[in-house]
């Protein structure tokens, strides 16, 4: 049995200023959330809508640790505009459950029914209407769309695991009354009331040694036994039950009782269980051993094969305390270990766990709406996931989380492009854009991670920044020519070009793609005039001068100041050239088919320079041609909402 979809309308900031009022059998629900059999992970960013569907199953199905949660009026849909401001007056939240095993089924008799798959399903629900200042709240379930009240034991065979974002591991492991280890050790087969044949309840083992282990500490607390040998260590705690009985006797009235005994706990099962606790070693743990440990707690009551029917836990933040490697060994035993059973919806900021996630089990929230990551929901094919869940690491997960996103195919433009985007009054962390660096030309596999099948609408622009790579050389007679002709020719370049064919398809609304001009972004900022193009060769020649040095320790002041008489030199020394001789020939020589200098550390040295340089760079940036198509990539992405 596990819940295979959640519908919400007026839940929070999903609504419909069309149905304020009511709700009728025929409204289509504001958002519906499809799930996997066994595991989910909702990821996006801040206020996605990932706490809202935690919170709203908790709602229709309550929690096996009892935390008590009531709808409030800001549960209700707003709806907003201009001045006017609205609340709902209903909301409803819906579950429904597909469910295998006939015996499963016995347990909801009254309320299951059958899909268009003849198939077990449980459909519950929960309305809520705001009414003279209170709310009414009422739960049914069944499959027509009056239902009936679901009684309390079907309620109990309902609740699920849940486990707070802000988790207190030891205060939930710690002994005492409510404990919540104890009511996981009691849900367990093994501490079922055992009885004979005429019913009596017999004494568990787990008693027996309790009171075993009581008559071993009365005996060492024992008054008698202390005063007939006051030496003897073996009953010397009676000097302490002596000074409380004769404390109790002055506290007390002369025909009271002023018995005192000391005991490790009560011998009833439940009283043992209460005084337990769980621990790592004898040590104090940190926050994620301990964090561990109440996951692998909350795991032994979810893996029981009998003693309730719904084995779903929700966990939100998995990544609480724990750092990355913990993280993937987590993520990797819950994914692909057949000893965690039930269904996990889980929730996560962390890339790194994103990351590790199988595609098919990630639900994206944005923009109040839901995306399922799953196969046959996306244009992802079956080899593109097998792609993207080799390549898919922390830093490209990222894209998970943010309001727009570049891909780019290199460092070069990785490492630029904040700079750039800074100097043109378009900071990328103030519009939530994530650079990813697919280290390739394989636009497609990823953009297809941001195309659908389902009918949705994906609203995150994504710009993919490739080059032209229509390769330049000097011929013996110093022309430069490419491999569509020579002169002006090589340089306009045909709008067909192969490079835009082999990414035709990507290109959507919110997904654009933008292309150098020429050859590569090195090359494109050496063919120019500009200051610009200085820059970048000083940048060149530093960078070489850092891959020459045996222990770099960071460019003096003076190095750097000869790298840029040196680059200047070099201009000079052209000055006969044409601009484009002149870049063929540095790019050539230094970057062309990873050359002798590293293009990602020519591109932090270039980026250094252009802060450095913000008042004579600035303008270039904004309105240069060969920086257009890097300017058009930012402003997809950051246009203001």
């Amino acid at each position: 049995m596990y819940l295979s979809e959640l519908k919400l309308w007026n839940f929070r900031k999903y609504g419909n200023k069309d149905h304020l009022l009511s709700i009728d059998n025929n409204t289509k629900a504001d958002l519906t959330v499809e799930f996997n059999e066994h595991l989910n992970v909702l990821v996006g960013e801040n206020d996605s809508g990932k706490s809202a569907i935690i919170d709203a199953i908790k709602h229709v199905l309550n929690t096996k640790s009892l935390e008590y949660f009531r709808l409030d009026e800001k549960d209700f849909f707003e709806f907003v505009d201009g001045n006017v401001r609205k609340r709902a007056e209903e909301l409803k939240i819906e579950c429904t459950f597909k469910i295998s095993e006939p015996r499963e089924a016995g347990s909801f008799l009254e309320w299951v029914g059958f899909d268009e798959d003849k198939k077990y399903e449980l459909t519950v629900w929960l309305t809520a209407t705001r009414k003279d200042q209170r709310i009414i709240t009422n739960i049914r379930s069944g499959q027509d769309d009056e239902g009936a009240q679901l009684d309390s034991e079907a309620r109990e065979d309902l609740k699920i695991t849940y486990l707070k974002p802000l988790r207190d591991a030891l205060s939930e492991l710690t002994p005492g009354y409510k404990s919540r280890l104890a009511d996981i050790l009691g849900s367990h087969a093994i501490f079922r009331t055992l009885k004979d044949e005429r019913g009596n309840r017999l004494q568990h083992k787990l008693e027996e040694k309790v009171e075993k282990a009581n008559k071993e500490i009365r005996e060492y607390f024992d008054i008698e036994e202390y005063e007939k040998d006051t030496d003897n260590q073996d009953h010397r705690g009676g000097i302490i039950t002596k000074e409380i009985k004769n404390l109790l006797e002055e506290l007390s009235f002369k025909n009271g009782s002023n018995e005192a005994a000391i005991e490790l706990t009560d011998e009833e099962l439940s009283e043992i269980l209460n005084s337990l606790k769980l621990v790592n070693d004898s040590n104090k743990s940190g926050l994620g051993s301990l964090n561990k440990l109440y996951m692998a707690a909350e795991f032994l009551l979810l893996n029981q094969p009998q003693g309730r029917d719904l084995k779903l836990a929700l966990i939100e933040e998995l990544e609480a305390h724990l750092h990355p490697q913990a993280q993937l060994k987590i993520i990797d035993a819950l994914q692909n270990n057949d000893s965690f059973t039930g269904q996990l919806i889980l929730t996560t900021h962390s890339t790194t766990l994103a990351s590790k996630v199988a595609l098919n089990n990630l639900i994206l929230c944005h923009n109040h709406e839901v995306f399922p990551m799953f196969k046959g929901k996306t244009k992802l094919n079956e080899n593109d996931y097998e792609f993207l869940e080799r390549f898919l690491n922390s830093t490209k997960s990222n894209l998970f989380f943010a309001r727009g996103v570049i891909m780019v195919e290199g460092d070069a433009e990785n490492l630029l492009i904040p700079t750039i985007a800074e100097l043109i009054d378009r900071p990328l962390y103030d519009y939530g854009v994530s650079i990813v660096n697919i280290g390739n030309t394989a636009f497609r596999r990823y953009a297809r991670i941001f195309q659908r099948n389902d009918g949705k609408e994906l609203q995150i622009p994504v710009s993919c920044i490739t080059d032209m790579d229509i390769a330049q050389e000097i011929q013996e007679n110093d022309v430069v020519s490419t491999e569509r002709g020579e002169g002006d020719n090589a340089y306009t370049p045909n709008p067909a070009d192969e490079k835009a064919k082999k990414l035709d398809g990507i290109s959507t609304e919110k997904i654009e793609v933008f292309i150098s001009p020429l050859w590569t972004l090195e090359f494109d900022i050496l063919n120019s005039e500009k200051i610009t193009r200085k820059l970048l060769i000083a940048s060149i020649l530093e960078a070489q001068l850092i891959s020459n040095k045996k222990a770099y320790e960071g460019l003096s002041e003076k190095e750097i100041t000869d790298k840029l008489q040196c680059a200047e030199q070099k201009l000079t020394d052209n000055l006969l050239k044409s601009t484009e001789w002149t870049a063929c020939d540095i790019y050539t020589k230094y970057l062309k088919d990873n050359g002798r200098v590293s293009k990602a550390v020519t591109a932090q040295r270039f980026a250094s320079k252009l802060m450095g340089e913000k008042a004579s760079v600035a303008d270039i940036l904004k309105t240069a041609p060969e920086f257009k198509y890097l300017r058009d990539a930012i402003y997809h992405v950051t246009k203001p909402e």
